[in-house]
């Protein structure tokens, strides 16, 4: 499996600003992930599922439930201990994923 560890990266689009940090971990041989935003009052619930592993790339699905169950498309690759990665939302298109990378 790749990607396990914490890692950060930071989203700055018009409707959200911030920095992600999530916790990537394996559980029964599946991935997991536990997503956070310090200094997000209100981060909407929401559940990652269908996630695929093809050489250092994970892509996978997040559906937002407060968004009406909206489904965001998720890719990252991994480069040692940086990434590159984006979420594609339906109406607004694909969003970057700026500054990847582990911190632990």
């Amino acid at each position: 499996m790749i990607g396990l560890g914490k890692w950060t990266g930071d989203i700055d689009t018009s409707f959200a600003k911030g920095t992600a940090i999530v916790d990537v971990t394996e559980s029964g041989g599946k991935y997991a992930f536990k997503v956070s935003v310090p200094g997000a009052a209100n981060l909407p619930d929401f559940s990652v599922f269908d996630i695929k592993e093809s050489g250092n790339n994970l892509s996978g699905k997040a559906r937002v439930e407060i968004m009406g169950g909206i489904t965001v498309d998720v890719a990252v690759t991994f480069h040692g201990d940086t990434f590159d990665g984006s979420l594609k939302v339906p109406f607004l298109g694909s969003i970057p994923i700026k500054n990847g990378r582990r911190i632990g």
